[in-house]
């Protein structure tokens, strides 16, 4: 409609199927880092805050808050708020289309591109598009001239049917309730899609279909960035119960100990050491991906022990971990 001589602010950008369907493009430019970084640093202040060993997904930190659903949702609103920006102005852009291109039936879609941002996860963006299209002040809805929020990532992918599959999510606004017929529009638009991407089409639910961040890798990276990269390939801990996960934990400890602690007993190899520390970021990532945090893992010398004796080494080295303080 770029065509079309009147201001942004009063055309939607494409006119599809002989007018059917307007569609607002709008495209995530805000990585949202600087917005959650701020929330982190806010909540790091707060005395219930738990330690972790390196980083954690956000919902690991949180669950261990006295208010967690607060926290959660400071972290929808902080991270929705570009969101909410575009649903604005898209409303304003479709609500005026519909004025200046008056018909009896049209479909009115925001068109929502993440290109790179890992924030905007698919199941996330639409949660918060689901919220907002159906919230009301003075019992009118927000955004009435939007029908429909259809999101889709190029950062995000799952594996379906052995075949890497991107997120393309269709979110209903309230027009759904009286317009059944126009998500039957979206369903033929999908379908074209579909058809001329030569690629099949997964209905679902966006959570089902567990949609993963592509990650950039560089060309170099240090080592214990290979390593955690190593194991979000290749999480070969998760089937693990806790109690087994924290034995590999005092496993590492007690290596890492006798083979940096000058009164150790014995003296392990370098090569032990570092093999040690190897498994000691894998076992870490494992323990914040589950929300396990660091003083659910304290050190006890009972425990390391135990470790002691299950890796097979001898008497003296077990009775140096029990007499440690």
């Amino acid at each position: 409609m770029d065509d079309v001589q009147s201001a942004e602010a009063m055309r939607a950008d494409y006119s599809c199927l002989a007018g059917l369907i307007a569609l607002e493009l709008k495209t995530l430019e805000e990585d949202g880092s600087e917005r959650m970084g701020n929330l982190l640093r806010e909540l790091q202040q707060r005395p219930d805050w738990p330690m972790f060993y390196g980083s954690a997904p956000f919902q690991s930190m949180v669950k261990h808050l006295d208010d967690p659903e607060a926290a959660k949702l400071q972290f929808v609103n902080r991270a929705g708020r570009a969101l909410v920006n575009h649903l604005k102005k898209a409303n304003k852009q479709l609500g005026a289309h519909a004025r200046n291109f008056p018909r009896k039936n049209s479909v009115r879609v925001m068109l929502l591109i993440n290109e790179d941002h890992e924030l905007y996860d698919p199941s996330l963006v639409a949660y918060i598009a689901q919220h907002a299209l159906h919230r009301k002040e003075n019992d009118t809805y927000l955004y009435p001239n939007i029908d429909f929020v259809i999101f889709a990532s190029e950062r995000h992918a799952s594996v379906m049917h052995d075949k890497l599959t991107f997120p393309i999510i269709s979110v209903e606004g309230p027009s759904l309730y009286t317009h059944l017929w126009k998500r039957d529009v979206i369903e033929q638009l999908f379908r074209r899609w579909a058809m001329w991407n030569e690629t099949p089409v997964f209905d679902g639910d966006p959570a089902d279909a567990k949609f993963s961040t592509i990650e950039d890798i560089p060309s170099e990276m240090p080592r214990h960035e290979i390593w955690r990269l190593n194991y979000r390939r290749d999480p070969y801990l998760q089937n693990l119960s806790t109690a087994e996960l924290r034995n590999h934990f005092d496993d590492v400890q007690a290596t890492m100990m006798l083979s940096t602690l000058r009164s150790a007993p014995i003296k392990l190899t370098q090569r032990s050491a570092q093999r040690a520390l190897e498994l000691f970021t894998h076992v870490t990532v494992e323990m914040n991906e589950r929300g396990i945090s660091a003083p659910e893992f304290s050190h006890d010398p009972e425990r390391m022990a135990k470790a002691a004796t299950r890796m097979g080494m001898p008497t003296v080295v077990a009775s140096w971990f029990r007499n440690m303080k």
